[in-house]
């Protein structure tokens, strides 16, 4: 099973284009997934100890997610923030990890999506091929059953929250024959806390880009080539 991160991406692929489309945001709706997912399972919770916002680990005995490594690497993202830094908002604002990267590397590991080298040095990919298109299906269906009304669950509510606050689903449904699918989401979301949380922290960072600037850029431009020197 994808996690929602990846189903994230899958929405935001344009297969026929070969581009993820909203990438210079996704990064929040990724990190966004990563906590919806674990708070569904008990893992993590919205409140410290002194009912401050703030995401929390619910810890348990056991070893967290050894079949999962994207999760775990949220549940390190979450033990590594500084109390004061654990908002939610600055939570999806702030992580960098699990990478974009990390997401799609998982993705390809998976036989989902691939990936060309990229022609221009200046750029991380090149462009994306689609190899699962059952995958992508069973994403862009989660989103429709919540614009639909069509019994949604708490996992396709969470994706099409996302989805909602990046702005993707103006690409999903674009036109005026998709206007009732984008209202209906509107209104079905517009309360939902992650479709709220993504909306807000969007605007101040209008032009958030992977652009080497960062040790954490530098980290992953340093993976992908040791990736693709890893590729037969």
């Amino acid at each position: 099973m994808l996690t929602l991160g990846e189903e994230l991406l899958l929405v935001a692929l344009d297969a026929d284009k070969g581009v993820l489309r909203g990438s210079a945001a996704i990064q929040v709706g990724l990190n966004a997934a990563g906590i919806a997912e674990l708070l569904a399972q008990g893992r993590l919770q919205l409140r410290q100890a002194d009912g401050s916002p703030g995401v929390t680990v619910v810890e348990r005995g056991t070893s967290d997610f050894d079949e999962e490594p994207l999760l775990e690497q949220v549940l390190l993202e979450v033990r590594q923030t500084q109390k004061g830094d654990r908002h939610p908002e600055r939570c999806l604002k702030n992580w960098r990890s699990p990478s974009l990267f990390a997401y799609l590397k998982s993705l390809r590991g998976r036989e989902v999506l691939t990936w060309d080298r990229p022609q221009n040095r200046a750029a991380l990919y090149g462009r994306f091929h689609l190899l699962d298109t059952d995958a992508a299906a069973s994403a862009r269906a989660r989103v429709e059953r919540v614009a639909t009304g069509a019994d949604p669950s708490e996992r396709d509510v969470s994706l099409a929250a996302i989805v909602q606050g990046l702005g993707l689903d103006e690409v999903l449904y674009k036109g005026r024959r998709n206007r009732p699918k984008r209202a209906a989401l509107a209104t079905v979301l517009a309360r939902n806390r992650f479709a709220v949380m993504v909306g807000r922290v969007l605007p101040e960072i209008p032009g958030q880009k992977f652009t080497f600037d960062s040790k954490n850029d530098m980290k992953m431009a340093i993976e992908m080539v040791q990736a693709w020197d890893r590729t037969p």
